[in-house]
């Protein structure tokens, strides 16, 4: 069986709990501030519940405006798919998705990621502003909600071995 067909299917398998706090998020947003500015990038996060409710948002001062939408339906994403958003764009470009599938919400790039712990999806992140950076953002926030960041790492790892390319 394809790899990737047998993650989606045990994705759809896990279920949609309630658990991240409004502290949580706080925190994780905090932890993703501090790493946007390691990198010198203003950005805007966004971090949703398990229903793909926005419950907590920060944006740095100079972050685009545009960036607060997208953050938050990177999260928004992230949740009701429970995928990387980024994934979402490469089936949809491989012609394995319908443009149907798609709403006015679905973001198909990096920057958005599910919570995951102990195959539960609790909620999602969203980081936008930075471009390339976002998803290393993504990871100091997921890190800081103590979340599973084996999907994170993975991305990254795709992203970083095509760079060397």
């Amino acid at each position: 069986m394809n790899s990737e067909l047998e993650a989606i299917r045990k994705r759809r398998k896990m279920p949609y709990v309630p658990g991240l706090t409004l502290t949580t998020a706080l925190k994780m947003i905090n932890a993703g501030t501090k790493e946007a500015i390691k990198y010198g990038i203003d950005v805007s996060i966004a971090l949703s519940d398990s229903a793909g409710n926005l419950l907590a948002f920060g944006r740095m001062e100079n972050a685009t405006l545009f960036s607060i939408q997208i953050a938050e339906d990177k999260a928004y994403t992230a949740v009701f798919g429970k995928c990387n958003t980024e994934d979402w764009g490469k089936r949809y470009a491989s012609g394995k998705l319908v443009p149907l599938f798609f709403h006015e919400r679905w973001i198909t790039f990096s920057g958005g990621l599910p919570l995951i712990k102990d195959q539960k999806v609790f909620g999602g992140v969203g980081v936008s502003g930075a471009v390339t950076e976002d998803i290393y953002i993504a990871r100091a926030v997921i890190k800081a909600g103590g979340f599973d960041l084996d999907e994170i790492d993975a991305a990254i790892e795709r992203i970083e071995a095509g760079a060397k390319k």
